[in-house]
């Protein structure tokens, strides 16, 4: 997938032009993973929307994606500022300087988009980033509507995301999200994960 000729051609039918909803009812029911002065990290940021709610946490947020294009785009909207920076790079190559430096990693639609063969490494990733005993906090998509192949997104289950999180993290929460956005409804599972 080339996702900055998506984002250079404006064929982005996942971007909702909004932070998903998930991510506030998760930060107002469980601000103990939100720190006020902590640093967040969003991979696959997009366009950057999820970083807001973090940020009016108090929180310092670094949205991240292999797209300059989308970056670009996600400084036009948001800005920048000493508590918001945009990082591009490639999750998969271990980025220099960030080994063990975020409190809390929102992951949301990104682990869905990658082959699911990338998986394993996608965790290794965040368990690089993300200092001990931080947390990594995500809605994962339990059900896309499309066949596991015909992705992205691709669908997981959340026995695959127990075996595949739970080699480097370990679970301290769960729920179903009250809110989502329209036609997501009863295809989001909500998990906050604990490095180990």
């Amino acid at each position: 997938m080339d996702w900055n000729s998506r984002y250079v051609d404006a064929d982005t039918p996942w971007d909702k032009g909004a932070a998903t909803p998930v991510l506030g009812e998760l930060i107002q029911c469980k601000p103990e993973y939100f720190i006020e002065g902590g640093r967040a990290l969003v991979p696959g940021c997009g366009r950057g929307y999820d970083v807001i709610p973090l940020l009016d946490q108090g929180m310092k947020v670094t949205g991240m994606d292999i797209s300059q294009a989308a970056l670009n785009e996600a400084e036009i909207l948001h800005g920048s500022s000493d508590d918001l920076n945009w990082l591009q790079a490639d999750l998969f190559q271990a980025q220099d300087g960030l080994e063990n430096v975020y409190d809390v990693v929102w992951e949301h639609t990104c682990y869905c988009a990658i082959q699911p063969s990338q998986r394993e490494d996608y965790v290794d990733a965040m368990s690089h980033f993300i200092r001990p005993n931080g947390y990594l906090a995500g809605v994962f998509f339990i059900e896309t509507g499309k066949p596991l192949e015909e992705g992205p997104p691709f669908k997981t289950s959340k026995q695959e995301v127990y075996e595949n999180f739970g080699r480097k993290f370990k679970l301290v929460w769960e729920g179903k999200p009250e809110s989502s956005y329209p036609g997501r409804e009863d295809r989001e599972w909500l998990m906050v994960w604990k490095k180990v």
